[in-house]
């Protein structure tokens, strides 16, 4: 992994001018990417499949388990994936968690400011505290020298049209009510349906908790650089995607 390039694809609006454009679109297909969460709905449109795809968020491990597992099944040019499955059976939520692409490792869940360094193997893996930072973590782990994030954009609305609290003794747990025409926090519309769960972002505190952490604890040879041009991360220097075009 020392001379390839890892793109981290979170799925703020700005991943949106990489994704309709067809010519960067060809140029991130011909390197390694992450792709997480929900963006799974938008691959067959856009005839793109990422290298590896997971989702470090219990809840929405839990909300989309039938169609993690049937992407692990159906043929697919993804050649890992990373789910932590739930809090109570972890993993073993998934029916196909012997699957060969299926990557089996021991989640543990820690406090944002307890985290202390990259994690030193997959027996032993420590959350960051963000999907993109453990899709960042992981590649880190994996060798990779020069890692550039896209879409990670950090400016969410925290509590959007259509999404209400379902849980009494977790407010911050979230369900969409209903379809909404336009989605604030993500680089295509139907990134969110109704019925699907989640956490508000509360991203003062996980979202950049969790860069910071990676920023801190990186390996001085790792090169992280940040893409989106209207990014509110701090940590990492600004590239643009021309550049590296």
């Amino acid at each position: 992994m020392e001379n390839k390039i890892l793109f981290i694809m979170g799925n703020g609006p700005s991943l949106g001018d990489i994704m309709n454009d067809p010519k960067k679109l060809n140029f991130i297909k011909k390197h390694d990417t992450f792709g997480l969460n929900a963006a799974y709905r938008a691959f067959k449109k856009y005839n793109f499949y990422p290298t590896y795809f997971g989702c470090f968020d219990y809840v929405v491990n839990e909300s989309h388990k039938e169609a993690f597992e049937k992407l692990v099944l159906e043929k697919n040019t993804i050649k890992e994936f990373y789910f932590i499955g739930n809090r109570v059976l972890g993993q073993r939520l998934y029916k196909v968690y012997n699957n060969k692409r299926f990557v089996n490792f021991n989640f543990i869940t820690i406090q944002l400011d307890k985290y202390t360094g990259i994690s030193p193997n997959f027996k032993e893996y420590y959350d960051p505290g963000s999907s993109g930072a453990n899709a960042l973590q992981i590649g880190i782990m994996k060798g990779y020298k020069k890692i550039v994030l896209l879409g990670c954009d950090c400016n969410y609305v925290e509590k959007i049209q259509g999404a209400s609290s379902y849980d009494k003794n977790a407010s911050h747990r979230l369900v969409m009510t209903k379809n909404i025409d336009n989605n604030p926090n993500y680089w295509f519309n139907e990134y969110q349906k109704k019925g699907d769960k989640f956490n508000l972002p509360r991203t003062s505190k996980f979202q950049m908790g969790s860069w910071k952490n990676i920023a801190n604890h990186k390996p001085k040879n790792v090169k992280i650089y940040n893409a989106s041009k209207i990014s509110k991360i701090p940590f990492f220097e600004k590239v643009a995607l021309e550049t590296l075009m």
